[in-house]
């Protein structure tokens, strides 16, 4: 019990820092502080996606150690920080990225899928919360698929309001994966009741009753 409450606290601690550093890096986007914060949201959401996946034993980690829990979530958490190494290979005259549009987007969609049914199917998790990073997983998934409808709907004449509403989206996208999810693992943790101790008389007190 306490290296699930301690797995957890930490890995949800990080998915809130993960959130609060996305918060500020699309409060300060083309400042000199912008690659410094999503080096950081990436940073963070890798250690925090792969301390759930791992815990400090199998009883504490959300996929209890299954090899393709642990594979899946391995990938989920460092996919962002490989696409941003890869990303300072791409040259930026040529409008042909390294990386397909299709695989940067259906391959960590397709991961993450596996990742929360494998959360789910292991049952480390309170019941209460078992399925919420797959909700999480939903709705991330339904903001970014309604940003790319609203970009595509627009007109120049409303482009400059559809484009501040499909970043909203976004950032709401964004922050149920993360912060949302930290604030659910710190509950879980607080709903969880340490198990009873014993409490035995001493020798050289009478039992009770006696």
């Amino acid at each position: 019990m306490r290296g699930r409450r301690l797995t957890w606290t930490i890995g949800g601690a990080g998915l809130i820092a993960c959130g609060v550093a996305g918060i500020l890096l699309s409060a300060t986007l083309g400042s000199s502080l912008t690659d410094v914060l999503a080096f950081s949201v990436d940073l963070l959401w890798a250690a925090a996606v792969l301390i759930f996946a791992i815990g400090t034993s199998p009883r504490d980690s959300v996929v209890a150690r299954r090899p393709l829990g642990m594979i899946t979530l391995a990938l989920v958490a460092l996919w962002p920080l490989a696409m941003r190494i890869v990303g300072l290979f791409q040259d930026p005259m040529d409008p042909i990225p390294l990386i397909p549009w299709e695989v940067s987007t259906f391959v960590p969609l397709a991961l993450s899928l596996v990742a929360v049914v494998q959360i789910g199917r292991a049952s480390v998790a309170p019941r209460a919360w078992r399925w919420a990073p797959a909700i999480a997983l939903v709705v991330s998934v339904a903001c970014d698929a309604l940003s790319l409808v609203v970009v595509a709907g627009a007109d120049q004449a409303t482009a400059v309001q559809f484009v501040g509403l499909s970043s909203a989206l976004g950032v709401i996208g964004f922050l149920v994966r993360t912060l949302g999810l930290g604030i659910v693992a710190l509950l879980a943790v607080a709903s969880e009741r340490p198990a009873s101790v014993p409490v035995y008389s001493s020798p050289s007190e009478p039992a009770p009753g006696s």
